[in-house]
């Protein structure tokens, strides 16, 4: 026999829906209204506005992003999400020989029996978009300006702490498409195996 609940989505909230889920685990949940949809999904413009809100005058990280994590935390949670994708996708972008190469103490050079961390290449990459749009689309230009050893790890966090600003009882669960992984980027490490082979290898 089906069953029909009918909730207004404004009465709804996290806890709410979770409970529903748990209750109802395989339930299709489908949404109607007269109404067109309000929800403003993240643009370019917007992220990088964000991004520009670090707060570099400040000295410890959590001051830093505030500014950031208050701005996001006012959005939707599809822009939260958004921003999420956008943030890999540059990640993604950046994943690549011809940028790790031109790293200082952490560039890629095997040949010279350089020890290569992974993680550190990631947060430098993070470190190009934590400094703006501007030179972002400068080392994706010319990759020997990629920071030599400037790191920013907490940029990866960013979404996650706007989404605990907004939602402090519920955890945030979204895993974007695009992975930011050091070596998913298969065209930008000619001759080197897929990571996700190299994971399934283990």
């Amino acid at each position: 026999m089906t069953k029909i609940l009918e909730l207004p989505l404004k009465q709804l909230d996290w806890a709410a829906v979770q409970a529903l889920k748990d209750e109802y685990p395989n339930a299709i949940f489908r949404v109607e209204s007269d109404f067109p949809s309000t929800a403003t999904p993240m643009d370019e413009e917007q992220f990088w506005s964000i991004i520009a809100l670090l707060d570099w005058n400040k000295d410890q990280e959590d001051d830093i992003l505030e500014p950031a994590i208050h701005s996001l935390s006012q959005l939707s949670d599809e822009s939260i999400f958004g921003f999420h994708e956008l943030l890999n996708q540059k990640l993604f972008a950046l994943d690549a020989r011809k940028y790790a190469e031109h790293l200082g103490s952490n560039r890629f050079a095997p040949a010279e029996g350089n020890f290569f961390s992974v993680d550190d290449f990631l947060y430098s990459r993070c470190g190009v978009i934590a400094n703006g749009r501007q030179f972002f689309e400068e080392v994706l230009a010319r990759p020997s300006l990629i920071p030599k050893e400037f790191t920013y790890e907490s940029l990866l966090y960013l979404p996650e702490k706007a989404w605990e600003a907004k939602h402090s009882n519920v955890d945030y669960d979204y895993f974007p498409e695009t992975s930011y992984e050091t070596f998913s980027n298969i065209e930008g490490w000619p001759g080197m195996r897929p990571l996700q082979d190299r994971l399934n290898k283990r």
